[in-house]
C-alpha cells in the first residue's frame, strides 16, 4: 500500500510555521506583562514593608525619616502608575497578537482537517482496491479448480 501524499503539505507547514512565529511573539509580549505585574506587585511590597520600619526611639520623632518614608511611598505610587499605564498598553498588544495568533491557529486547523479527511478517504480507497484485487484472485483460483475437476 502506498503511502499518502498530502499536495498541500508544503502550505500545511508554512501554516505551522507561522503559527508558531506569532505564538512566541504571544509568549513574549505575555512575558513582559508579567514582569510589570510584579513590578506593580514589589512596589506595593515596598511600600507595605516601609510602614514597619518606622521604628524610632520611644518619645523621639526624626522628621528627617518621616520625610524620606513620604518621598519613597510617592515614588513608589509614581512607579506604580507608571507600571500600570505601561501594562495597559502591553495587554492591548497582547489582545492584538492573540487575535492574530488564533487567526493563524484556525487556518492551520483547517487545513489539517483537510488533511486527516482526505488520509482516510485514500486509505479507505486503497483498503477497497486491496479487497477487490484479493477477491479478483479469489475468484480467478476458484474458477481455475472448477475447471480442473470438469
Amino acid at each position: 500500500m502506498r503511502k499518502f501524499q498530502f499536495r498541500l503539505e508544503r502550505i500545511l507547514e508554512i501554516r505551522r510555521y507561522h503559527e508558531r512565529e506569532w505564538e512566541l511573539k504571544l509568549a513574549e509580549i505575555t512575558g513582559k506583562c508579567i514582569l510589570l505585574e510584579n513590578q506593580i506587585v514589589l512596589c506595593r511590597k515596598n511600600i507595605y514593608d516601609s510602614l514597619g520600619d518606622r521604628s524610632v526611639a520611644p518619645g523621639f520623632i526624626d522628621m528627617v525619616f518621616f520625610i524620606e518614608h513620604e518621598l519613597f511611598v510617592a515614588k513608589m505610587k509614581q512607579s506604580i502608575l507608571e507600571y500600570s499605564k505601561e501594562l495597559e498598553v502591553r495587554n492591548q498588544e497582547r489582545e492584538k497578537v492573540k487575535e492574530i495568533y488564533i487567526e493563524f491557529s484556525k487556518k492551520r486547523k483547517v487545513l489539517e482537517k483537510l488533511k486527516e479527511r482526505r488520509e482516510a478517504e485514500y486509505y479507505a480507497m486503497q483498503r477497497k482496491e486491496e479487497f477487490k484485487t484479493l477477491d479478483e484472485i479469489n475468484t480467478s483460483s476458484l474458477t481455475r479448480k472448477h475447471l480442473l475437476w470438469e
